[in-house]
Parts: structure tokens; sequence; C-alpha cells
């Protein structure tokens, strides 16, 4: 292997200022193989050097095994290439959650062409601008978010007390190396699984097939669950803990979201539920604020608001009046209550629940005000 002319073993790296900070003689001599390792393996000298200014030398093992390739397009050259505009790149590119690059940077690969010219395919398929727009929009926001999750526990999982450069380096590489190929399998599984039951929870009627196009809105069931207090908590317990209250009412609000109930997204310390059926979204509120109990004293109480009627989907999310009547009804809710309308009350009835009346609450935004009840389980007489 030759940079600039000299073999690997010219490489003069402590001249080259890439041991420069480093008094421990068994790091320094850590770093030193793991720098001639990677530029052995192809890493050119200035890529070292960037990691080891922003201290990142330990991933690079891992970038190499996750298949980084080197930038060799800008935008432009991207467009022409792929046959789409420079603009609805750049528009796809942001919806993807990526950083905008300065014009006429190379930045691009090969890959980013392979996924422009697929692209290019669905585009020139019929899929309209907008809906590949929506869809980038939410890839890159779940993906963004799977990355984060799976970095962290691919952190903790291979960490090891003692480790120099050289060890993690190594060590993460290997596993993303042997991980990496099981991923993408994985994650088209999921996809699918996820695909079928979006289809069965949006059934397409014969209207809407005859008409061409699906209707504005139809009706949901919406259900907004927080955690009472969690702001004030936030100023007494350090950010890791109430990291840690977060994810795990994150937690909760999954495991009680089965069919037809589904989990839309969390919003701080705020989980967002909707059901094409009103029951089973009434008992996943009760099930989720019995869970949060259960957690004891040292986690928030729930309240949940609930709230029915014709909502909007647009890039996995849902938009309309019971939304924002749900959400503005669980601020009202006593803590671990589930507070919903008079709609829904004469809707279910009696029989799996007992309703007590809670009164009539103005909410911004509405004219009239809205009377409230609140749900709880039926008792079993014999128990």
């Amino acid at each position: 292997h030759r940079y600039r002319g000299r073999t690997v073993a010219d490489v003069d790296f402590e001249a080259e200022g890439l041991l420069d900070g480093i008094d421990d003689a068994r790091a320094r001599v850590a770093r030193l193989e793991l720098l001639t390792r990677l530029h052995a393996d192809g890493a050119g000298l200035d890529e070292l050097r960037e990691a080891v200014q922003l201290d990142r030398l330990v991933l690079v093992p891992v970038e190499r095994a996750l298949g980084e390739r080197p930038a060799v397009y800008s935008r432009a050259q991207l467009a022409a290439e792929s046959r789409l505009t420079g603009d609805f790149l750049r528009d796809v590119w942001r919806a993807l959650g990526m950083p905008e690059p300065p014009e006429g940077e190379v930045v691009f690969t090969e890959d980013d062409l392979a996924a422009a010219k697929l692209i290019a395919d669905v585009r020139a398929a019929g899929m309209p601008d907008a809906g590949l727009l929506e869809i980038s929009r939410v890839m890159g926001q779940g993906m963004a978010r799977l990355a984060s999750s799976v970095g962290g526990v691919f952190g903790e999982a291979f960490a090891r007390e003692g480790d120099t450069e050289r060890d993690a380096g190594e060590r993460y590489g290997a596993a993303a190396q042997s991980l990496a190929p099981t991923l993408q399998p994985l994650l088209t599984y999921v996809f699918d699984i996820h695909q079928r039951q979006s289809l069965r929870r949006n059934m397409i009627s014969r209207e809407e097939v005859a008409a061409g196009r699906l209707s504005g809105g139809r009706p949901i069931a919406v259900a907004f669950a927080d955690l009472v207090g969690f702001t004030k908590l936030g100023s007494t317990i350090p950010a890791a803990e109430l990291g840690a209250v977060a994810g795990r009412m994150e937690q909760l609000a999954a495991e009680v979201a089965h069919e037809p109930v589904r989990l839309v997204k969390m919003i701080g310390d705020a989980a967002m539920l909707v059901s094409l059926d009103v029951e089973p979204l009434i008992e996943a509120s009760l099930s989720l604020t019995e869970a949060a109990d259960a957690e004891g004293e040292g986690f928030p109480q729930l309240r949940v608001g609930l709230a029915t009627g014709d909502a909007i989907s647009r890039a996995g999310d849902w938009f309309g009046h019971p939304v924002n009547l749900a959400s503005r009804i669980a601020s009202h809710a006593w803590p671990g209550s589930v507070l919903t309308t008079a709609d829904v009350q004469e809707t279910v009835g009696e029989g799996a629940y007992q309703w007590s009346r809670a009164g009539k609450q103005r909410f911004k935004g509405l004219r009239e005000d809205v009377s409230l009840y609140r749900a709880r389980r039926t008792l079993d007489p014999d128990g």
C-alpha cells in the first residue's frame, strides 16, 4: 500500500501529529498499531488525521466494516447521473434528515447514486413527488431513531473496561462486520409485517376504489397519555434518570399497543395511540395507567385523554379534531385516570366499563363545552 509515494512502513504517524497528547506508553503503542492497520487496510492519512482530531479513531473500523465509500459526486453530478433534478434531490436529502452540503462540494458516493436511481425509477412508475417526500421523511426519522438505538446498545454491549483504542476499535469493527449483514433482512422482515398490518388497518372501501382515491379522513379513536409532573421531575433528578423514565414510558405504551391499537409516536413524555375501534383503545389506556402505577413510587402517574372523530393520516401520523381534543382532555385528567367524551361513553355504553361524570370543560379552539366522563373497569361482583 502506498500514500503519496510512501509505503505504510514509511509513514511517520508521530511526525504527522497523530500520537500527540498520548503519554501512556501502552495507549501510545495501541494507537500506533491501530493507525498502521487502518492505513494498511486503505484508510487515507487525511481520514485518519480527521478521526484523531475529532477523537473518533475507535469508530473508523466500524465505518469501514459498514462499507462507507468515498465521495465522488457533487449534487449536480448526482442529478445528471440519476435523471433527477438537483432541486428534487435536495428536497429528498432534507426529508431524509441529512445535513445540507455546500453547493458544488463532492460529498455523494456510489451508494447515493444507486439510491437516487431507485428513487427515479419509483417516480417514473407513477409515485407523486409529494408521496416520495412523505415516505423519505418518515423513513429518515425512523431510521435515525433506529440507528441511535442500535448504536447505543452496540456500544454498551462491546465495551470492556481497560480497553485501548486498538482493542475497542478492532472489537467494534469485527462485531459490525458480523452483525451488519443480518440487519438488512431483519429490517425487511419487520417492514413487511408492519406493511401488512397497515393495509389491514386501512381497508379501502368499494366506493374509494371506484373513486380512484382514498377519502380525506376517516373515523378513529385517539388517546394521549402523559406522565404527571414529568417537567417538574426534570429539575430534581439527573438527566440519565429522567431519560430512563421516558424510555420506560415508551416501553409501557408499546406493550399495550396490540392490534387494532397502534402507538403512533412519543411527544416528550406523552404517548399518542390510535385505533379504528374505540373499545380496544379504552382497554389499552386503562392497562397503560395500571402499568404506570405498578412501576412504584419512583415512577410518575399517567393521565389519559381519549376522543373520537374524523382525522387524516399523513406520513404515519394523524391530524384533525380528535387528535387535538384528546391532547387537551389529557391535560385536564386526574392522575391515574382515563378521561373521555360523552360521545365515547354513549358509543361504548355500560358493560365492561363504569362511567362517572367529570363535568363540562371549555377547551381552547372549541365553541361549546365538552361533556367528560371518567372510564373505569367494571368490578367483578364475585372477585
